[in-house]
């Protein structure tokens, strides 16, 4: 075949898997408008997924868990107050349409069922999470034995600490007795919330700011819903900083359905389905730049988790001989769980590209990878106690994820290989960055 030839080949299998994840983004749009939330999309707790059968003889004996909490009221007041107090001051001078008015009659009740409840898990928060622990005890029974001892920990975050407590007393209520033991402490930040100047520094760098300036401005067009909620958009230039208000009404509409309110009222409705579209790509973009592995301020963000893999890879090694089965149960912010699915390159997500419109060609969406709800669960398999060649596959929100690492028995990898390859990526990266720093002496 010629070299053409095949050059053609190639791009026509690109162009066909592009349009391909394109398709199905919007077909999963379409389906559930919630999806369009992005990392405030609620997890829908669906029927359990069926697991591949591990090979002959071999059975879990440790889970590895990292979570997103579950559904909250948003933690900033300000997207409740704010919003409210632009709608009621255009309503006091006559400035609103009647959609308008509804609009703000909607904003007046997700403000009062929020008031006093900001960042704190909400009721569909406190079901979502009992649901889904116990899917997990009734999917691996063989790791939820009395013998069996459940480390559990959260970050001191409100709502990481309350999903905690939900999954606890979901576990309890269909295993007695238990050992555990369950913490929330300052002591855990430097693995499960670090702080690195370095990486938080370059992350939103001037080059980097400029590029999502543009891609922000090209998919924004408010005029149509500012012009459908005011009735003078004089007073609209003037009094309104029409992009915050449009990001607040955005995030206020994808916050309905944790509400109380889910079901009763719907603030998506007053954009169109290309304006959806746009504010969550526009969304998804600035979640990449920040925890995914976007190239235009360098690619490294998703190591600012490099702690957790580590303890991963860790803990894995140190359970190999241990008789009872164990569970390490996790709760920390969805941006780091985003963060280490991209370090892990679970499923395709450490994908590398400074091209922001490409992200749903590839099939980049946050509502996909760190959902409220979300989690990564690493299961390892094993024969018996000592087993030399122990198994692992890596759940993503539930589903068999593929790891950038060759199998014979995928989706379960040989933990050998498993280890060996996170930790010379951690090495490579370590490395890198001693010897910039040491250049810059």
């Amino acid at each position: 075949m010629k070299a053409k030839s095949i050059i053609g080949v190639v791009v026509s299998v690109l162009v066909s898997v592009s349009v391909q994840a394109q398709t199905e983004i919007a077909k999963e749009m379409k389906a559930d408008i919630n999806r369009a939330a992005g990392m405030f999309y609620t997890r829908p707790v669906d029927k359990m997924p069926k697991d591949t059968p591990p090979p002959a003889g071999k059975k879990p004996f440790y889970i590895n868990h990292y979570g997103c909490p579950g559904a909250y009221y948003l933690d900033k007041p300000e997207y409740y107050t704010e919003t409210y107090a632009i709608f009621a001051k255009a309503d006091s001078l006559g400035k609103l349409t009647k959609l308008g008015q509804d609009v703000l009659r909607r904003i007046s009740l997700l403000y009062d069922d929020a008031k006093n409840r900001y960042g704190e898990l909400t009721v569909k928060g406190a079901q979502q999470t009992r649901a889904l622990m116990k899917q997990l005890v009734d999917r691996f029974p063989e790791t939820f034995t009395p013998e069996g001892y459940y480390s559990v920990r959260s970050i001191v975050e409100n709502r990481c600490i309350l999903t905690m407590h939900e999954a606890l007393l979901q576990l309890s209520s269909m295993r007695q007795p238990i050992m555990t033991r369950s913490y929330a402490s300052h002591q855990e930040k430097p693995f499960m919330n670090p702080d690195d100047k370095l990486l938080t520094d370059q992350r939103l760098d001037s080059l980097t700011m400029a590029r999502y300036e543009r891609f922000r401005l090209l998919n924004s067009d408010d005029g149509r819903l500012m012009g459908s909620l005011f009735n003078d958009q004089n007073y609209v230039i003037t009094n309104i900083n029409i992009t915050e208000l449009t990001k607040q009404l955005f995030i206020l509409a994808s916050d309905v359905q944790h509400s109380n309110l889910a079901g009763q009222i719907t603030l998506f409705d007053i954009f169109t389905p290309q304006e959806i579209h746009r504010n969550w790509r526009k969304q998804n973009a600035w979640h990449y730049i920040n925890y995914g592995g976007c190239t235009l301020n360098g690619g490294y963000q998703p190591y600012l988790q490099r702690a957790l893999l580590r303890n991963m890879m860790h803990m894995g090694d140190s359970v190999m001989n241990r008789s009872n089965p164990l569970m390490h149960l996790r709760y920390i912010h969805g941006s780091a769980v985003m963060s280490l699915v991209c370090l892990m390159d679970l499923d395709g997500y450490g994908l590398h590209t400074e091209n922001l419109d490409s992200l749903e060609a590839y099939g980049w969406a946050n509502y996909r990878i760190a959902p409220l709800g979300g989690s990564i669960e690493m299961i390892h398999y094993r024969s018996a106690p000592g087993d030399p060649d122990v198994l692992v596959k890596v759940l993503l929100n539930g589903r068999e994820a593929r790891l950038p690492i060759e199998s014979d028995c995928a989706p379960y990898y040989h933990w050998n290989d498993v280890k060996r390859y996170y930790l010379r990526k951690l090495y490579r990266y370590e490395n890198r960055r001693f010897n910039s720093n040491a250049k810059k002496r």
